[in-house]
């Protein structure tokens, strides 16, 4: 509970009391009305310059309330104007409960020269007089050597002067005076009265004033408004009297209409509790919630016509006999209640009932199974037992829900409830039935964080689990290649670590990755390769031979070919010499086409220049040299020479005797010059080998979606250097990130599409559409969170070891920085790294929407702040679970705004 809440409670109640109109310290007392403590017309209760996160604002407020303090007119508190004698000693009798006294007052006091007031605080300094809280004598004394501007009323109130009073006031004179020959440790004593040491010393003792942050305490200087408040409220805990709204005591009960009260004398009293009734405790200044009292406690309340809106905690000291346990039986007719520890309790006839949230029930409501506390306070002379908290009801039900977090080692599972949206956590035992939606019975393994299950619940204990919809569950494998089942539908594997075997259905797309080897599949596997195997919810999507030897030689020459051994030798662009047995089997390939292998001998005649792919000895394919892939690691214009780094590593030299073509991605009429070291080129030969005609680079980007035309088939694109490209998608072939045919109208503004460019051609163009959503759990040793996207759709996504995590796309931040409940954008880059972009959160309030430009604005609420977004093109706008349109917002809603590259992606109402 913020400091704010406190300043709503006070404007509330000032709508709910009626409590307008009130005279000022300024204006003089009417001595023919009420009590200013027994009526609600004399008391005003927020104060338009003391502001929700003032320092002062409890103090202020709670005298406010209590009818101790007013203002200066107008609605004006003024805290930090210094507070004046006579307006200290109005406070002090006020606080002391003696309105009453000062409007009985007939007769009117004449004071000494010296000790002059203003009209309106006659009563309250005669008052102060014949209680004892200053006397003539000691003014007086005061008063000589000085030359004061104005009346003694009107002089500034010292902090030493104050602290007299204050001591004086709650009836700890005789505190002083023990203390009085006693030296603080300001480092200013020695400026200190006298007559003043024994009532600082007292009043520091109980914590009533402190000093300043120099270790001095400046008995000389002015006391502001702001600071005698706190110096009132603070005493009021060792005050003998308090004023007439103020009610001190134990707290015997605390539900959320009511409290109850027990004073020193053993009175009880009840006292409604408003909505809008702050609590605070006795650590600091900040408002605490009503969860942190408990019986027993001693409090302190100020209360108006019978309701409480201010409670304060004056000890925390509990005086309780309290057991917990399982509820065995209840018998109302003999008030007795048996605990799982056998053991009878007697009920008092008006025991309070409530659950953990402070809400009344009665002693029907409880049934059998619940963990209940049952109370019996220490104050009382009673042997049966006056409270009950009720822990937990058993639940019994059947329900949908989204797995939060599942801890297996507990046997704990927190869900999301669909119906109500409520988080609730539940145990299960290791006679849980699970199964899927086709009734396929699983084990516990097979269920995950942010799956959709129906769950049945029996005495507060999962018994059953239906799984309705699996999230998409990621993760990686390492191991040794085995085999393949018979039908090639499961892949056997010897995992680097757990289970010696492991087998892994396989997807219908299973994707093949051998480097060197293009367009591979599950066939070109061999029993030994070690391989990395992506799972997705329990199916392998993908495997990457990591360590096969696959080799490509480039641009070898023919020496020569045994048509009746088969035996092929060729020389590196070395010079070194490679001798190969050739097969039937093996692909030929000349211009792009595929030949018999009869052909080979005709075709392929020394001299010639050929591709070589091998692998463990072995020749894959051959074919003609008429393009050469890798990256561009010279180009010298002066010599002519272009030297090009295969994927094999081998390096070729090539003299451009005539200038190329040169095709670069996005950039028509391209040369030479446009070229850079580390490019991916392909460098096309001629038909006699001899000369370079064409250099074509190859690059593949990650692109925003800007802007789309349907009937031109184009798309604004931007890059991650902020650059823009129109880009034609007129006969190209698009697919999504699963492999499927996506079509044009797939390209969504501000998703992102990945295209890989031969020259100024696109051949291949997918889609990628990130993870948007709320997260719901975070593992952070394992690294993987777990989404629900703003369709209720929940995924779990393992980062593994390469991913980075943004602040809004900017400020770096660490995985474990990211919590539950944080919006995130999860997408991978054009090496597939995981970029987990977490949406910066503002607290705002609504201004006005532009449909025509798609921004909200938004009220300012400091120098500075931004007052316009744009409004992503899919966000998720909502109040709860209900979907919200931008036109029905309205000026002053205040709006949880999440946002991501400067866009708002949800708004949470």
């Amino acid at each position: 509970m913020k400091n704010k809440k406190l300043a709503s409670a006070i404007v509330s109640s000032l709508i709910i009391t009626s409590l307008a109109g009130t005279p000022v310290l300024a204006a003089p007392v009417n001595n023919s009305t009420t009590s200013t403590t027994a009526s609600t017309a004399n008391v005003r209760l927020s104060f338009n310059d003391v502001s929700s996160d003032y320092w002062g604002i409890r103090h202020i407020s709670k005298l406010a309330l209590e009818g101790v303090i007013e203002g200066v007119g107008d609605g004006i508190y003024s805290p930090e104007t210094s507070v004046t004698q006579q307006d200290v000693l109005i406070m002090a009798t006020r606080m002391m409960g003696l309105q009453a006294d000062v409007d009985s007052m007939a007769s009117e006091t004449v004071f000494p020269d010296f000790m002059l007031v203003d009209k309106y605080a006659r009563n309250y300094v005669a008052l102060a007089l014949q209680k004892g809280l200053i006397t003539t004598e000691q003014e007086k004394l005061r008063s000589q050597g000085t030359k004061p501007v104005g009346n003694w009323g009107q002089q500034k109130a010292t902090r030493e002067w104050v602290a007299e009073v204050v001591i004086r006031a709650i009836g700890k004179a005789s505190l002083a005076q023990g203390l009085s020959s006693k030296a603080t440790s300001f480092t200013d004593n020695t400026e200190i009265s006298s007559s003043a040491l024994g009532f600082i010393n007292a009043a520091v003792s109980l914590r009533i004033v402190d000093g300043f942050e120099d270790g001095s305490f400046q008995p000389k200087g002015a006391v502001t408004r702001a600071q005698m408040a706190a110096f009132l409220s603070r005493s009021q805990k060792d005050s003998l009297t308090l004023p007439e709204r103020a009610k001190k005591g134990y707290m015997t009960s605390l539900t959320r209409e009511s409290i109850g009260l027990m004073d020193k004398d053993g009175n009880t009293s009840t006292f409604k509790i408003s909505p809008n009734t702050v609590f605070f405790g006795n650590k600091n200044d900040l408002a605490i919630s009503s969860k942190e009292l408990q019986e027993t406690y001693e409090i302190s309340i100020v209360q108006v016509n019978g309701t409480a809106y201010y409670v304060e905690i004056l000890s925390d000291e509990l005086h309780m006999d309290i057991h917990e346990g399982q509820l065995l039986k209840l018998n109302i007719a003999t008030m007795k209640a048996t605990l799982d520890d056998y053991e009878s309790y007697d009920l008092a006839s008006d025991v309070a009932i409530t659950d953990i949230d402070g809400r009344g029930l009665s002693l029907g409501e409880i049934v059998a199974g619940s963990t209940i506390q049952i109370r019996k306070s220490q104050l009382v002379g009673s042997d049966k037992y006056t409270s009950i908290i009720v822990k937990q009801i058993p639940v019994n039900k059947t329900a949908i829900g989204d797995i939060q977090s599942l801890n297996k080692d507990a046997m704990q599972l927190t869900l999301i409830e669909s119906t109500s949206g409520e988080t609730e956590t539940f145990g299960f035992s290791s006679n849980l039935i699970a199964t899927l939606a086709d009734n396929t019975l699983i084990n516990v393994d097979a269920i995950h964080a942010g799956d959709t299950i129906e769950y049945t619940v029996k005495n507060s204990e999962i018994v059953k689990i239906i799984v309705k919809k699996q999230a998409d569950v990621g993760t990686s494998v390492e191991g040794t290649f085995k085999q393949f089942t018979d039908d090639h539908s499961t892949i056997l594997i010897n995992k680097t670590s757990g289970k010696t075997v492991d087998a892994f259905e396989l997807s219908n797309n299973t994707n093949v990755v051998i480097d060197g080897l293009a367009n591979a599949s599950i066939y070109d596997l061999a029993a030994g390769d070690q391989l990395k195997l992506d799972v997705l919810n329990n199916k392998v999507t993908r495997i990457t031979v990591i360590n096969r030897s696959i080799e490509n030689l480039y641009f070898a020459k023919i020496i020569d070919y045994k048509d009746s051994s088969k035996i092929l030798t060729v020389t590196d662009n070395a010079g070194n010499p490679n001798a190969y047995i050739l097969n039937d089997g093996i692909s030929i390939s000349f211009n792009g086409s595929k030949l018999p292998f009869s052909s080979f001998n005709s075709i392929f005649t020394p001299g010639k220049y050929v591709d070589v792919l091998v692998s463990n000895k072995k020749v894959l394919s051959i074919q003609m040299s008429t393009q050469l892939d890798g990256a561009l690691t010279q180009l010298n214009l002066l010599t002519n020479d272009v030297t090009l780094k295969t994927d094999s590593g081998q390096s070729l030299t090539f003299k451009l005797n005539f200038t190329p073509t040169v095709e670069v991605a996005n950039k028509p009429n391209s040369t030479l010059a446009d070229l850079k070291v580390g490019d991916k080129v392909s460098i096309l030969l001629s038909y006699d080998q001899t000369t370079v005609t064409k250099i074509v680079t190859t690059n593949t980007t990650v692109y925003k979606t800007l802007l789309t035309n349907a009937n031109l088939k184009q798309a604004t694109v931007m890059d991650g250097t902020n650059t823009n490209y129109t880009v034609a998608f007129d006969g190209v072939s698009l697919v999504k990130a699963d492999g499927t045919r996506a079509v044009f109208a797939d390209l969504a503004i501000d998703d992102y599409v990945k295209l890989t460019y031969k020259g100024l051609m696109i051949t291949k163009a997918e889609l990628i559409t990130p993870i948007r959503g709320k997260v719901t759990a975070v593992n952070a040793a394992g690294t993987s969170l777990t989404v629900q996207d703003f369709t209720g759709k929940s995924q779990v996504v393992n980062a593994g070891s390469n991913y980075s995590v943004k602040l809004n796309g900017g400020v770096d931040w660490s995985f474990s920085s990211i919590k539950v409940g944080d919006r995130v954008q999860l997408m991978k880059d054009v090496n597939d790294k995981l970029i987990i972009q977490v949406a910066a959160v503002s607290k705002r309030e609504f201004d006005q929407y532009s449909p025509t430009l798609n921004q909200v604005y938004l009220k300012a609420t400091g120098a500075g702040d931004r007052t316009a977004y744009n409004v992503f093109p899919r966000a998720y706008l909502h109040n709860g679970s209900n979907i919200v349109l931008l036109s029905s917002y309205l000026a002053g809603d205040q709006l949880n705004l999440y946002i991501l590259d400067d866009k708002i992606v949800e708004i949470e109402k």
